[in-house]
């Protein structure tokens, strides 16, 4: 539990983190691309009132004719290319920077803008950004390199991506000593109640045993002449041995919610304690009038505790046991799955359980609609089972259908 607490803790703080460094990252890239495109269109709109030179009715091509008046390249700050279309389709060039565009790229790019439906927009191949403006004599159309605008663009990605990188990673390991620093209290309050259940179950289990040994010599010594006496003394002995099984599953629980993974060392062949548990199971079966079938494969092992497996067992048996109707039929299956994972199935057939109410039976002290709760029990054994597969890094689940009766599935790592 505490675990998780951490774990959703530190979670929520990446996401939110996360979600301000991308807006953060994601508001300066638009902005630098609305700053760059802003000036490149606006000295775009000022090579386009670039005058004709006087001494030149065409500048030749892939060249500059200074004009007597107008702007100068250097003010231009990046190659720039102005040509003009006549109304015939010929093509003059008014002013070419452009050193790494030839005569016949001229013409092409040239021909992309005047055939485009924009007025102004970037021709990706060639790597420019043009601004065409209709005139009397034909049209007008400036050309601006935009090669330095998209490498600084990448340079930006690639420069956020890594920083933004490096300081998810610090701000991951700061939020492992927040979330430990956070849930310090409530992880105290959860030692102090387990410490408190474990402790008070251990103590309830000597005055319980005192009380099962006076009723049973009372009952032993007692005649039959006074039978409301006996039947009280019953009472008493059903009521205190249920106690005593509350007492010991709580017991159990505590223990459970204080071992440690690491203690889960040995190797244990998994496919014997399932015979096992199977055949203990057997004539208890039989004497209720049901029926039990087993398919368990053989040489799967994994590591875990083999007393801890075995009550794992009992427990999975035991519900399927109380479950199933009289004449109806218990299956055990174990085998290995693709994913190097030892696969066990406990099934019934009876009544299914809601399907709402799948992921709520592992719950301590949970207890279903009145049909089911009339069976003996607290509601402990599936949260003591869920504890332990998880102390064996696995995964237990329930699915129920209308016919097939309830499954439950128990999933193991195989060594």
């Amino acid at each position: 539990m505490i675990k998780k607490l951490r774990l959703k803790f530190t979670l929520i703080l990446m996401g939110v983190v996360t979600l301000i460094l991308l807006a953060v990252f994601t508001i300066t890239l638009v902005t630098t691309m609305k700053n760059n495109e802003f000036s490149s269109v606006g000295m775009l709109q000022m090579l386009l009132r670039q005058p004709p030179a006087e001494n030149a009715m065409e500048p030749p091509l892939g060249g500059w004719t200074p004009p007597s008046r107008g702007v100068r390249p250097e003010e231009l700050r990046r190659p720039v290319m102005l040509a003009e279309v006549g109304l015939s389709g010929e093509i003059s060039i008014r002013v070419n920077l452009l050193y790494f565009i030839d005569e016949k790229d001229v013409q092409d790019v040239v021909t992309l803008a005047i055939e485009s439906t924009k007025d102004t927009g970037v021709l990706r191949g060639y790597r420019l950004r043009y601004l065409r403006e209709f005139t009397d004599g034909g049209a007008l159309i400036a050309f601006a390199d935009i090669s330095t605008e998209q490498d600084m663009l990448r340079n930006l990605v690639v420069t956020s991506f890594l920083a933004g990188g490096a300081a998810l990673i610090a701000f991951f390991i700061v939020s492992l000593l927040l979330a430990r620093w956070a849930v310090r209290p409530v992880e105290a309050a959860w030692d102090r109640q387990r410490q408190f259940v474990a402790d008070a179950s251990h103590e309830l289990k000597t005055p319980l045993t005192v009380i099962l040994s006076n009723v049973n010599m009372l009952g032993a010594g007692h005649s039959d002449e006074d039978k409301k006496k006996a039947r009280r003394i019953e009472h008493i002995q059903a009521e205190a041995v249920r106690m005593r099984g509350l007492v010991e599953e709580m017991l159990a629980l505590a223990k459970s919610d204080s071992v440690e993974k690491s203690a889960v060392l040995d190797c244990v062949d998994f496919s014997d304690v399932v015979k096992d548990a199977a055949l203990t199971f057997e004539p208890i079966v039989y004497d209720e009038k049901k029926k039990l079938r087993d398919d368990i494969q053989s040489g799967l092992h994994v590591m875990g505790d083999t007393e801890r497996l075995r009550q794992l067992l009992r427990i999975l048996l035991d519900n399927a046991l109380k479950y199933c109707p009289v004449g109806g039929q218990i299956e055990v299956s174990l085998k290995e799955t693709g994913r190097n994972q030892a696969l066990l199935n406990v099934s019934n057939e009876g009544q299914p359980i809601p399907r709402e109410e799948l992921g709520q039976i592992f719950g301590r002290f949970y207890r279903l609609d009145e049909s089911r709760s009339m069976q003996k029990g607290f509601g402990l054994g599936l949260a003591i089972a869920d504890n332990i597969v998880r102390e064996h890094g696995g995964k237990v689940w329930a699915e129920s259908e209308e016919t097939l009766g309830n499954c439950f599935f128990v999933s193991l790592p195989l060594k």
